[in-house]
């Protein structure tokens, strides 16, 4: 007999990203010259500080259990941070340390949620949100704009996530739909994973809005900006009724984030890391630029990509099977508008090194034309 848990994991929506990566892999097995812009992650390697680091951690011999909400060293690194950014002060106990950045979401949700509360959600959004919250028996809610977020809060909206830089489309949030979520809505969850990777402008923090915490669960991590994805490291910072809920599923769960992968995130904050990140933040612009003159050439209609490493053009057809032909017939992988809410649109990820990207994209003109 199935049960209740096992029936909302048959729920969840595949993740066609990696079915698309899957098959670009079997592409090149056969042979065959894939260009990747379907990938989520940074192509840089981690900055020699934070390995270095990290290996010093395993020859001193780091590697047991840490406190549950992660080393206090650590905690008092991201607390400067907000303070050297925000003029904020977080406390560190206002902190947890988690291992990457989809743990704290979800620990952050299942802190909050209960059955029958909605969710609500920018689109397009990254796909996993829908998953994470249909699987706590809550329901997600979809808004555009603030125009469609204002008419769709209601007695059972429990929250609201916001994603900004945004995965897909780059860009950023404006003020105005965090003012209405803190007026209206009790909780609200900001996916900041992308903050930092930004261009143009400046984008905006959470915590700007409610520096006492009383509504906001912030979502970050080391992953996007350090290119320490497979390092499995993020942080949530909130109240303290918040902080006491995830350490309840941390200590049951997962103990604690992983030891190494701590010590190594020590030195993320140093100035000799920050070369590095200018470097790398400098590179993703030049390909950005790139890729929306492709995106003026093609006549594909963009929004304001200033953030992240995505452009997500809508492209007047289906987004998936657009990207099986392109796959197929270039061997160009691009990720589907579909897996993030929307059809007629496609991802287009500039991780990737700037000549690959560009024959790629010379790829895509051959077969649109």
């Amino acid at each position: 007999m199935i049960t209740m848990v096992a029936k909302r994991l048959l729920n969840f929506d595949n993740f066609e990203i990696m079915d698309i990566l899957s098959k670009a892999q079997n592409l090149e097995r056969e042979g065959k010259d894939v260009i990747h812009l379907e990938i989520g992650e940074p192509d840089f390697p981690t900055p020699k500080p934070i390995l270095d680091e990290g290996i010093n951690a395993l020859k001193e011999n780091k590697t047991h259990y840490t406190d549950s909400r992660g080393i206090v060293e650590l905690r008092e690194k991201i607390a400067n941070k907000y303070f050297l950014e925000y003029n904020i002060d977080v406390d560190i106990n206002n902190i947890i340390i988690t291992g990457g950045s989809s743990l704290a979401l979800f620990f952050a949700l299942s802190s909050i949620l209960d059955e029958g509360d909605e969710v609500l959600i920018k689109l397009p959004t990254y796909p996993c949100y829908k998953n994470f919250i249909r699987f706590l028996g809550a329901k997600p809610i979809y808004f555009k704009n603030l125009e469609e977020l204002e008419k769709k809060v209601n007695k059972k909206t429990k929250a609201i996530i916001l994603n900004s830089p945004s995965n897909p489309t780059g860009e950023v949030l404006e003020k105005e739909i965090y003012k209405f979520a803190y007026d209206e809505i009790p909780y609200v969850v900001s996916d900041e994973i992308y903050n930092g990777l930004v261009y143009e402008g400046n984008c905006f923090s959470a915590i700007e809005f409610d520096e006492n915490l009383e509504k906001t669960i912030l979502i970050n991590g080391f992953s996007k900006l350090y290119s320490m994805t497979g390092w499995r490291l993020g942080y949530l910072i909130s109240n303290s009724e918040i902080i006491d809920s995830c350490l309840k599923l941390q200590q049951n769960f997962f103990i604690s984030a992983p030891t190494i992968s701590q010590f190594a995130a020590l030195k993320a904050f140093s100035s000799e890391t920050e070369k590095y990140v200018k470097e790398m933040i400098k590179e993703f612009d030049r390909r950005r630029r790139l890729v929306l003159k492709y995106m003026k050439e093609f006549n594909w209609k963009v929004g304001n990509p200033v953030g992240a490493f995505y452009v997500f053009p809508y492209i007047g057809r289906d987004g998936k099977k657009f990207c099986e032909e392109l796959l197929n017939k270039k061997y160009v992988a691009l990720s589907p508008g579909e897996e993030f809410g929307c059809k007629y649109n496609i991802r287009i990820s500039y991780s990737n090194k700037y000549e690959r990207i560009k024959e790629g994209l010379e790829r895509i003109m051959e077969y649109i034309e």
